[in-house]
């Protein structure tokens, strides 16, 4: 009764924390699906230049845009792909990036101007501000990789290189998981009668979400290698389980980073080990209800993933398919969390409080 009590207490003053986590969350999400949209559209190499600061204002005038416009024309993509582009449709893609740039701002801002108050109004524990700081370190890394994605884009290929895009979604990745590990921390009520959980379900579940985070890196593998508009069938790949051009680049490991059949057919596979992980994982839990909305995250998933590739990588439903792997890494990490709220055994996460 006295924990019930103290857990209560501990959430109602916490409350305002776990919102600002929550609303960061979204932020992050929304962060990811502007991105997916950006890159779809082919805009994000419109803006040439990295100004922090000063770029926080779009061109003002028709000098400007002019300005602008002439950096664009010097970049491989204008030169292969986009040679004699209007300034209305430069000023369509320019905006895209922009609004990209803007709300990756308006993030840092929602995050660093009420940690900064909570900390100083001691809101939140000293643990918990070292977690949150970490957050902050990997936001400012994140900023530095998106440029560093863009650049690779500007030298001498039309496209960003796929190994950067990774990286880019990965630490929005880490930013999520460290952000929405500590708001499940904080509204998930430790049960008065704990559960007999075995280690075994812990690592079992820990695996599953590290395949998931391999998963989302060989889906940006898929995007930054537009790996997706090639074998638009399923479940056969042109006709076979395993395509016969699996295996042409040497060395004969550089296929399973470069090679768009591999990386596709990697994601297909990861795909269905994942579900079935879950799936067993479900059977072996079902008096568990997190682990339903674990479940049901993978199937929306893969059904989002099969129909991005049956139509082609519909933009709507790209964004979704993206969008959504943060979703099912959420309710992963939260089914995680609540086995740590829950158990009497000794758990070793990689979130420990």
């Amino acid at each position: 009764m006295e924990q019930n009590s103290a857990w209560f207490m501990e959430q109602k003053q916490s409350k305002p924390v776990a919102i600002w986590l929550f609303l960061c969350c979204i932020m992050v999400i929304l962060m990811v699906g502007i991105g997916g949209f950006t890159r779809l559209s082919k805009a994000g190499l419109s803006i040439t230049e990295w100004k922090p600061i000063t770029g926080t204002l779009p061109p003002l005038s028709g000098q400007d845009w002019l300005q602008e416009k002439l950096k664009y024309e010097a970049t491989p993509e204008y030169k292969a792909l986009n040679y004699g582009m209007s300034m209305e449709e430069f000023r369509a893609i320019y905006l895209i990036e922009y609004v990209h740039r803007l709300v990756a701002r308006l993030t840092g801002l929602v995050f660093v101007l009420p940690f900064i108050y909570f900390t100083l109004r001691r809101k939140i524990s000293k643990k918990v501000v070292i977690k949150l700081f970490m957050a902050l370190l990997f936001g400012a890394l994140q900023a530095f990789a998106g440029w560093y994605m863009v650049k690779s884009g500007l030298v001498t290929e039309p496209h960003v290189s796929h190994y950067r895009l990774a990286l880019h979604l990965l630490l929005a990745l880490i930013i999520f998981a460290l952000l929405s590990y500590q708001f499940f921390d904080y509204q998930i009520r430790p049960k008065q009668t704990k559960l007999k959980i075995s280690s075994d379900t812990i690592h079992y579940t820990g695996m599953i979400l590290a395949l998931i985070v391999i998963q989302i890196i060989f889906g940006a593998f898929v995007a930054g290698l537009n790996a997706g508009l090639i074998y638009n069938t399923f479940p056969l790949m042109g006709g076979q389980i395993v395509p016969e051009d699996l295996f042409f680049l040497q060395p004969i490991w550089l296929n399973i980073f470069e090679n768009r059949a591999t990386v596709q057919f990697i994601h297909r596979a990861l795909a269905l080990l994942i579900l079935t992980l879950v799936v067993i994982l479900t059977v072996k839990n079902a008096s568990i209800k997190p682990v339903y909305i674990m479940l049901l995250s993978v199937v929306i998933q893969i059904i989002l993933g099969v129909i991005t590739l049956l139509l082609h990588i519909p933009i709507a439903i790209a964004i979704a398919h993206q969008v959504f792997s943060f979703i099912l890494f959420g309710s992963s990490l939260y089914f995680l969390c609540y086995l740590r709220k829950q158990t009497t055994s000794p758990i070793c996460t990689f979130f420990p409080s």
